[in-house]
């Protein structure tokens, strides 16, 4: 009997379930690994924040830290700049720093002002050291204010001398005009400041000013301790002037009083003697004309003003130059027995158009137009005591030219001359303005000086007898046909006018009760 082979087969379920825990082995090793990797990668990560927020912080802090010395660098940059533009001018600084070397240069118009206090030395016995600085660093520090509103830089202190200088390092034009208005200033500051010490019982100080406009040379001198200086006659000259004034006065020299003597109100002082000058003209300056002045007080400049100064600056027309011949020509070759016709009507006319123009509104050339005229208009009496209009009008035509003018500007002048023949019939506001300066005196206080001598002229040439009681007559006649033309002269001319009319009357009626 053979044997029989019986195969006995795993169950079906039996073998999946193997696969079942085979693969379950597998997935858990791969999820443990997964796991363990994912931590793994976690703690990483963590590590790197940790690590970064770390830097982050370190960075930041150094950041900080960075910014913190920007700052500070910054910051002693600015104080560097700022000291080392207290000892020099911007520019100067600024070519240094570029550079390392500041070249001098030479002005060929600048103007020095010198102040000093008057008995320094006595005044300082009446003080300690330390109250005596304090003292004098009050007074610069006012005057430091004042020169640098006007664009004056301040070059140095000697001892109680304060030195500054109008168009330097920046040169401009009107450097005579702005340190004239920044002296004059300092003066008002000074009484302003007496007038607090002597209410409190202290003792004041005073100081003179001097100014002077020329040429001079500025640098930098020094190579540990830099100093901006200015070196040139015009220092010294400038230094006289000082030296030479009045305590609580603004005394400047002929050189100065020509770029600015139309502005202001200065007043003749004779001459002074100066090292390698010879003698020199001198002027006080008391204050800006009234009329270019904020309310006619003199003290700060108004609209006008500045237009003026811009047409002095900036003009063709050389009016100054042109003055300065007819007044010359005038002083040589009019006759005697001019008390009336002399260079002072002329003088006076000119100031009377200047003032009138200006309160009219006139502005740019037509003011030199009128002045002009003002200059012109009796200088036929060089040549002829009748008639003199036209000869006047001829010797502006041959000069003018010479001085910038066109030829339509030399024919306005001519028609504001001719318009001055007595009777008076201007055709324009200009030839107005020009007839009322002319007889601009006969609403004034000083009429009758003016009138006398208007009388011993006319005498002196036989054109009426000397007898007083018809010259009143002959002047009531006169004052009462004429009549101002512009309303500012009526304004401010016409009632005094008037006056002077009836006063005349007065006068006359009691000549003729006497007789």
């Amino acid at each position: 009997m053979k044997n029989a082979i019986v195969l006995l087969k795993e169950p079906l379920f039996m073998h999946w379930g193997i696969d079942l825990a085979v693969v379950f082995l597998i997935g858990l090793s791969l999820f443990l690994f997964y796991k363990r990797r994912v931590g793994k990668i976690q703690k990483q990560k963590d590590l790197l924040e940790t690590q970064v927020k770390q830097r982050t912080i370190e960075i930041i802090k150094q950041k900080e830290q960075v910014e913190r010395q920007k700052r500070m660098l910054e910051s002693e940059k600015v104080k560097t700049e700022k000291l080392l533009l207290n000892i020099l001018p911007r520019e100067m600084a600024d070519e240094l720093k570029e550079k390392g070397k500041a070249k001098a240069r030479k002005y060929r118009q600048a103007t020095v002002m010198f102040s000093d206090v008057q008995n320094f030395t006595q005044l300082a016995e009446e003080y300690t050291p330390e109250q005596l600085v304090a003292e004098l660093d009050s007074y610069f520090i006012r005057f430091d204010e004042i020169v640098n509103k006007y664009n004056v830089e301040k070059i140095k202190t000697i001892g109680d001398a304060y030195m500054c200088a109008g168009g330097v390092p920046i040169r401009n034009k009107s450097n005579a005009i702005d340190t004239t208005l920044a002296a004059l200033e300092i003066q008002r500051s000074m009484r302003e400041l007496k007038k607090e010490k002597e209410a409190s019982g202290e003792q004041a100080w005073e100081i003179r000013i001097g100014l002077h406009s020329g040429d001079l040379i500025a640098g930098v001198v020094g190579i540990k301790r830099f100093a901006y200086d200015i070196w040139g006659d015009t220092v010294n000259v400038a230094a006289r002037m000082e030296s030479s004034g009045e305590v609580g006065k603004v005394n400047i020299s002929e050189t100065t009083y020509e770029a600015i003597a139309e502005f202001f109100v200065t007043e003749y002082r004779g001459k002074v003697s100066a090292k390698h000058k010879g003698d020199i003209d001198m002027y006080f300056v008391h204050s800006i004309k009234p009329e270019l002045s904020e309310n006619e007080e003199g003290i700060v400049p108004n609209e006008a003003f500045w237009h003026y100064v811009n047409l002095k600056l900036y003009s063709n027309i050389n009016y100054r130059h042109a003055e300065k011949y007819i007044i010359k020509r005038l002083a040589g070759d009019l006759p005697k027995g001019l008390h009336y016709h002399g260079i002072h009507h002329t003088k006076d006319v000119c100031e009377a158009v200047e003032r009138l123009a200006i309160w009219e509104g006139v502005k740019g050339e037509e003011l030199y137009l009128l002045k002009t005229a003002s200059l012109y208009h009796d200088a036929g009496f060089i040549h002829s005591y009748e008639s003199n209009e036209p000869i006047g009008a001829n010797l502006a035509k041959e000069m003018l030219p010479e001085f910038g003018y066109t030829l339509e500007q030399i024919e306005q002048v001519i028609e504001l001359i001719e318009a001055t023949k007595i009777p008076q019939q201007p055709k324009n506001h200009l030839e107005e303005i020009m007839c009322d300066s002319d007889l601009d005196y006969l609403g004034r206080d000083d009429f009758y000086p003016i009138a006398d001598t208007l009388r011993k002229e006319l005498i002196e040439f036989e054109k009426i007898k000397d007898d007083e009681k018809e010259w009143i007559k002959m002047n009531i006649g006169f004052l009462s046909q004429h009549k101002y033309f512009t309303d500012s002269a009526e304004k401010r001319r016409g009632p005094e006018k008037r006056k002077r009319i009836e006063e005349l009357k007065k006068k006359l009626a009691k000549m003729e009760g006497i007789s």
